[in-house]
């Protein structure tokens, strides 16, 4: 099934040609898909988001790929965006399984299949959409290449919450609430609620100010803190991903030196085991790189441009 879907894109003003619409996955969960194509093309980028993110905001990378002749196909993951939300409190970033993510990532696949966008195929992962990332390149063979920024190979916590993290979960699943806001967590939405100073995504304040207005403007776009099941199922999943052999798809990675999110020593070190993986750090830069200051965005896609069309 396939409805429209809006596309809410007056703050941002990125190109306005998006065939959005809403597609429903094989367990039944309606998510919002989108498609730029280009003049020429020579290839297209699928873009995974990170955690909260929705479509709009990787516009500036369409506008990029575009110029560049590739075509870009995006999502809204299931539980947040527009795509369906998956608990009654909508503002809980909430899933049971890191795996079920791979049935949105079907949806694109099709998608680009029926739209004949040309390949080579290329993965845009950024944040959590780069553990689900690691998943989709284990399991298929459709993609060429890969393109990481900061990704969720690891989180950044406590060291005391780290080392009981599984112990925690377990208690709190023995309770039966597994899916309320993981300790910590609030319904709290971070761009809404940290100020520019404190914040742990960009250090561009126009940048900031521009996500904070987007999600005002359009508050069902937002989503608060994970759930414990989202915490529980992640911290699974990347286990399971570190302690397997890494993909042999060629890959680009981004790192900010000022990571407060993502856990830099994982990324650094699961790097180290992938054969055709550079990494490349950013001084000055946050977690959020395509939010980033633009000399930090023009040297990231300096470098994408030259590995994707390598």
């Amino acid at each position: 099934m396939s409805l429209d879907a809006p596309f809410l894109n007056n703050l941002f003003k990125w190109p306005e040609a998006a065939k959005t619409s809403y597609k429903v996955t094989t367990d039944g969960i309606r998510v919002r898909t989108s498609f730029w194509t280009a003049n020429d093309p020579i290839g297209t980028v699928f873009v995974f988001p990170g955690r909260a993110d929705y479509i709009e905001k990787y516009g500036g990378l369409a506008n990029f790929c575009l110029s560049n002749n590739f075509n870009v196909i995006a999502i809204d993951w299931r539980g947040q965006g527009l795509s369906d939300r998956l608990l009654d409190d909508k503002n809980i970033g909430h899933i049971e399984n890191f795996k079920n993510y791979q049935n949105d990532v079907e949806v694109i696949i099709k998608e680009a299949e029926e739209a004949n966008l040309v390949k080579p195929w290329i993965i845009f992962a950024h944040s959590m959409g780069g553990l689900i990332g690691l998943r989709t390149l284990q399991d298929l063979l459709v993609f060429e290449k890969v393109v990481f920024t900061s990704p969720m190979w690891g989180i950044q916590m406590p060291p005391i919450l780290k080392s009981g993290a599984s112990i925690i979960m377990s208690l709190i699943s023995l309770t039966g609430k597994m899916e309320t806001y993981a300790p910590t967590a609030s319904p709290k939405t971070r761009i809404l609620n940290e100020e520019y100073e404190f914040n742990k995504l960009t250090s561009d304040i126009q940048n900031f100010n521009l996500l904070r207005q987007q999600i005002i403007q359009y508050p069902d776009l937002q989503i608060g803190g994970p759930s414990t099941a989202w915490v529980s199922a992640a911290l699974e999943e990347i286990e399971f991903q570190i302690e397997n052999k890494p993909p042999v798809t060629p890959a680009l990675c981004f790192l900010g030196d000022k990571e407060e999110i993502i856990d830099n020593l994982a990324v650094q070190e699961f790097c180290k085991k992938w054969d055709s993986c550079d990494l490349i750090s950013i001084p000055e830069a946050k977690h959020d790189l395509l939010m980033e200051k633009e000399m930090i965005l023009h040297s990231l896609l300096l470098e994408m441009e030259k590995f994707i069309k390598k």
